[in-house]
């Protein structure tokens, strides 16, 4: 039978809004995954008995598409086969934890999820990379769950910057140079193609990234110029 929150929360900045209750058993967490039905919204993560739930904003939104339209062109700039996963709900009751990302993707395992209808996070392999949209309430608790499913990279990003987290052999999260699981690409390359989509027409602006991705990080990947 599912514990009632014994405490919450609620927060809105920028139009987000983040409610968080605490006390919850794995079966509230299912419950209220339940509740909301295939809708997406609000998001769900949950973390030792902690649920958030969250509505983002349209700020909120806009970068998390723009994130994920640059990561869709570098790859097929790079001529790299992926699966979008979006925001698929990743839990396992062993870990307490379940998590929605923004935006995931499967990239050195996409043929491992190829034609499945429903994935298994038991049996499956994680997602290769996770997206997290950072505007009015932080990725904490996403980050932990992350961890613990055995995400190889998370993507934090923010409107001011991208800071990217590869899973190291001790099993924690650290800041790296470049992204391992699309190899060559840089924060500060993301943050700055990024922040030029809305002005530059967002169409026109993914065949720029697609064949920078080919004329640059593909060189690049293959020890050429920088």
């Amino acid at each position: 039978m599912a514990t009632a929150a014994t405490t919450g929360s609620t927060r809105e900045a920028d139009g987000d809004q983040l409610v968080a209750l605490e006390g919850v058993d794995w079966a509230g967490y299912v419950a209220m995954l339940r509740l909301r039905g295939p809708r997406g919204l609000p998001r769900i993560t949950y973390l030792d008995g902690r649920l958030s739930l969250v509505s983002p904003s349209y700020r909120h939104e806009n970068l998390k598409k723009l994130v994920d339209y640059f990561i869709a062109s570098t790859l097929a700039g790079l001529g790299l086969a992926f699966i979008p996963a979006g925001s698929t709900t990743f839990r396992r009751r062993g870990k307490r934890g379940g998590v929605e990302g923004d935006e995931t993707y499967y990239i050195a395992n996409h043929a491992r999820i190829q034609g499945k209808a429903t994935i298994d996070p038991r049996r499956d392999p994680p997602p290769d990379l996770a997206v997290e949209v950072v505007v009015a309430h932080d990725a904490d608790d996403s980050i932990e769950v992350y961890r613990r499913l055995g995400v190889p990279e998370v993507w934090i990003c923010t409107p001011e910057e991208v800071l990217m987290l590869v899973l190291g052999d001790d099993g924690r999260y650290a800041g790296a140079e470049a992204s391992v699981a699309i190899p060559g690409v840089k924060p500060a390359e993301v943050r700055d193609w990024v922040a030029r989509a809305n002005a530059a027409g967002v169409t026109a602006w993914m065949d720029e990234v697609r064949r920078w991705a080919a004329e640059v990080v593909a060189p690049r990947r293959r020890g050429g110029r920088p």
